[in-house]
């Protein structure tokens, strides 16, 4: 889920290039028979260049938008922080280069005049400044500037006051954001402090805040951005959960756990979701990864051959292979084979 948000990000991020090319090619269409080349206008508005640098603030819950849990599971909070004024401005820059480069093509095969062309050619020249975002210090992190605020829906956001611990330390403490940096944290909330948060539906937000009188050296970024809300459901636990809402609880514990590397736990709850449920390929991958961070790759391999079984019982038409299947049983039978020759005679 979250290399397929990146992907669509940098979609998005490419299609408003093309746009900017796309715009300027509408507004300056080569001389017609019936009149000139419009004169140039200022793209200002449409560069934007007299914006500040923004950091950008993403917030998934167990990977999800909006999600839906029982009481008593415990979640991860993945922050995430880019530039995407940065990152815009970058692929403006790069459609403006494709552009000149392809009225400069036109001017050589005599497609368009140089007099014609010069208007053109300027406005293509016209680079978007790439601003950096600056963010913390090694004594001070960016993540100490990191909150979240929750809200029953349809009521005013508070402070989030359940015991989050932070599960991954940032990479770095100072962040310079441009263009194509990035950088994230993760936050738990452990199964027994996930038992004490009350059923509801609620918004939750990430924020990243810095004061303005804040001791920092100047050139930090201050002010105060938010991910967009992520909608999380908990629901009581079932008095008598039928097998498919035991499989669920199972599964959000054996999801939590396999992330934490507590591969214990993880196999075990993967296992009792199959029990209960035994078509769950993700239950199956699970159970996978921990029979082999455990060290037993022939169990390993045989688990996700059933997972690539299951997944072909469930997609007779898929023409699309599961990668990550073919990919793992592949390594686990060279890793065997290996093993099998440094314990040979």
């Amino acid at each position: 889920m979250r290399k397929i948000l990146w992907i669509l990000t940098v979609g998005m991020i490419l299609a408003a290039a093309l746009a900017v090319a796309y715009l300027l090619v509408r507004r300056y269409q080569p001389p017609s028979a019936t009149g000139p080349m419009q004169a140039p206008v200022s793209l200002a508005s449409l560069d934007q260049q007299d914006l500040p640098p923004l950091p950008n603030l993403w917030l998934h819950i167990n990977s999800a938008e909006a999600l839906e849990v029982f009481q008593g599971a415990p979640l991860i909070f993945t922050v995430r922080v880019a530039n995407q004024r940065a990152t815009n401005a970058a692929f403006t820059n790069q459609a403006h280069e494709a552009y000149l480069s392809l009225i400069q093509q036109k001017v050589a095969k005599g497609q368009i005049s140089s007099a014609d062309a010069q208007p053109i050619l300027e406005l293509a020249q016209q680079k978007q400044e790439v601003k950096v975002a600056r963010l913390g210090t090694n004594e001070q992190g960016w993540e100490k500037f990191v909150h979240f605020e929750i809200a029953a829906v349809g009521s005013p956001p508070t402070p989030l006051t359940w015991p989050l611990t932070p599960l991954t330390t940032p990479e770095a403490k100072s962040l310079t954001l441009d263009a194509s940096s990035r950088a994230k944290v993760d936050y738990a909330l452990a199964p027994q402090a996930a038992a004490q948060v009350p059923a509801g539906d609620f918004e939750i937000t990430a924020v990243l805040e810095v004061p303005a009188g804040a001791a920092l050296p100047q050139d930090l970024w201050r002010g105060r951005v938010a991910s967009l809300p992520v909608r999380l459901k908990i629901s009581p636990v079932p008095v008598q959960p039928s097998p498919a809402e035991q499989a669920s609880m199972n599964m959000q514990r054996a999801e939590f756990f396999s992330t934490t590397k507590d591969w214990s736990n993880a196999l075990a709850n993967a296992k009792a979701a199959l029990a209960a449920s035994p078509d769950l390929i993700r239950a199956e991958m699970i159970v996978g990864k921990a029979q082999e961070a455990q060290g037993d790759l022939s169990g390993a391999r045989d688990t996700f051959l059933n997972a690539y079984r299951l997944f072909y019982q469930q997609h007779p038409n898929s023409y699309e292979a599961p990668e990550y299947l073919v990919y793992k049983i592949a390594t686990l039978d060279q890793r065997l084979g290996e093993r099998g020759t440094q314990s040979g005679p």
